[in-house]
């Protein structure tokens, strides 16, 4: 265990003891209080490094602290001894790697580490993309969007026309996507930003706004409860919820949603997950550790696709 927000010597000892005594966990270190956040905060959390200029400094400066502050050596045997897990069920797994974007760049960077090492276990390689850059998708046999910050780039991401309708596009003639929170926002149709509306790719008929306020925040529980390209019916998944984001105006009916939710927000009336062909979008974050079913969900869905793909061709 790392201790965080030391403010003395003493107050480490106490602390120390404390843990060890009750928890029979070894102490590996202590960060020290700061006096000022390395990463500026706002909603959701802490500044992008994407959007921060100050980010090599902050990150030279933890360095640093760790090397002062941590037990490194014993943190490093501690890391080798859990090593080796395995996130993925290894069943179906392609004789060559499927092409697996990634949007990776200032409005979507929100990715579990693990989540991407399932993925990779699983029979992917990831290709980075920017949406805010590039003219158009590439080659893929699916497309993972995370979470992020797509209202702060709302203004480029809606300029970038042609990429968004290469989204569009794809999602049309069956690519495998899968969205999650700021993603899910991206296959809408529109965010509104102080009065101002921002197109997106329109991949779902949804119109989107902000809050001042959090709509959802915490953990999740789903059921599922409808076909869908990922997760098998009456799989229960867990994950959490953290947005910002509200609903403005969808012509759907939330029964069409294929999660029932037992536990969070979802995406309206206690239901998550929209569906387009091969399409799932969700509020929800899943972490591949908790949900080893996704990677390998996903994945078989994209292999499928790219197999009927070669068979037409």
């Amino acid at each position: 265990m790392i201790l965080n927000q030391i403010a003395t010597k003493r107050h480490q000892a106490v602390v120390t003891e404390a843990v060890e005594k009750y928890t029979g966990l070894p102490v590996l270190g202590a960060i020290p209080r700061m006096k000022r956040d390395i990463f500026p905060m706002r909603h959701l959390g802490v500044t992008p490094h994407q959007e921060y200029e100050g980010s090599e400094e902050a990150m030279a400066l933890l360095a640093e602290m760790a090397v002062a502050s941590l037990d490194l050596d014993r943190i490093e045997d501690v890391m080798v001894q859990v090593d080796g897990w395995n996130p993925v069920e290894r069943t179906v797994l392609p004789e060559k790697k499927l092409r697996i974007g990634l949007l990776m760049d200032a409005a979507f960077q929100f990715y579990y580490s693990e989540n991407l090492e399932a993925l990779e276990l699983a029979g992917a390689e990831l290709i980075s993309i920017n949406a805010l850059e590039q003219k158009e998708l590439p080659a893929l046999d699916g497309l993972y969007i995370g979470g992020g910050f797509p209202e702060t780039s709302a203004g480029k991401l809606a300029a970038n026309v042609s990429f968004r309708d290469s989204v569009k596009a794809a999602a049309d003639c069956g690519l495998p996507i899968y969205a999650e929170c700021g993603g899910l926002i991206y296959l809408g149709s529109s965010i509104e930003i102080d009065g101002e509306e921002f197109s997106l790719t329109g991949v779902f008929p949804v119109r989107f706004g902000m809050s001042k306020k959090p709509q959802a925040h915490g953990y999740s529980i789903f059921e599922t409860s409808a076909i869908n390209p990922v997760y098998e019916v009456g799989t229960e998944v867990k994950g959490h919820e953290f947005r910002y984001s509200v609903i403005l105006e969808w012509s759907g009916d939330s029964k069409g949603l294929v999660f029932e939710m037992k536990r969070g927000v979802g995406f309206m009336d206690g239901r998550d997950g929209l569906c387009y062909k091969n399409v799932l979008a969700l509020y929800t974050h899943v972490h591949a550790l908790g949900t080893p079913q996704w990677a390998m969900g996903f994945m078989k869905c994209c292999y499928e696709f790219r197999k009927k793909r070669q068979q037409q061709s």
